[in-house]
C-alpha cells in the first residue's frame, strides 16, 4: 500500500512538473516576443556595419536573415537556460562559426 501511495505522489509530481514546464515555455515565448523588438533592430544594425567590413576582408557574405536568425536562436537559448533548463531540457547556443549554416528565420508574427 505504501508503494502505491509513493507511485501516486511521483505521478502527481510529474503532472505538476509538466504544468510548470508548460508555464515556463509559455513565458519563454512571451519574453522572446518582447525581446525580439530589441534584438531584430540590433542584429540588423550589426549586419549593416559588418557587411562592408566582411566584403573588404574577403569573408563570406552573411545575409541579414541568417544574422537575425542566429541572434534569435541565441536569444531563445539564453532565455531557455533560465526558464526551461530546470526541467531537464537543454537549450544550446549557436556559435558564430555556424552563422553561415543557420536556416532559422524570424517570422513577421514572432514579436507579437
Amino acid at each position: 500500500m505504501g508503494e502505491r501511495h509513493l507511485t501516486e505522489q511521483i505521478d502527481a509530481n510529474r503532472h505538476l512538473g509538466s504544468g510548470l514546464e508548460a508555464v515556463a515555455l509559455f513565458t519563454l515565448l512571451i519574453v522572446r516576443g518582447w525581446l525580439l523588438w530589441l534584438v531584430i533592430p540590433i542584429a540588423l544594425l550589426g549586419w549593416l556595419v559588418t557587411s562592408p567590413i566582411r566584403l573588404i576582408l574577403g569573408k563570406p557574405y552573411i545575409t541579414a536573415g541568417k544574422l537575425i536568425g542566429w541572434a534569435d536562436m541565441n536569444l531563445t537559448a539564453a532565455i531557455g537556460q533560465m526558464l526551461v533548463r530546470p526541467f531537464g531540457q537543454r537549450s544550446d547556443f549557436t556559435p558564430w562559426s555556424k552563422v553561415l549554416s543557420v536556416e532559422h528565420r524570424v517570422s513577421i508574427i514572432d514579436p507579437w
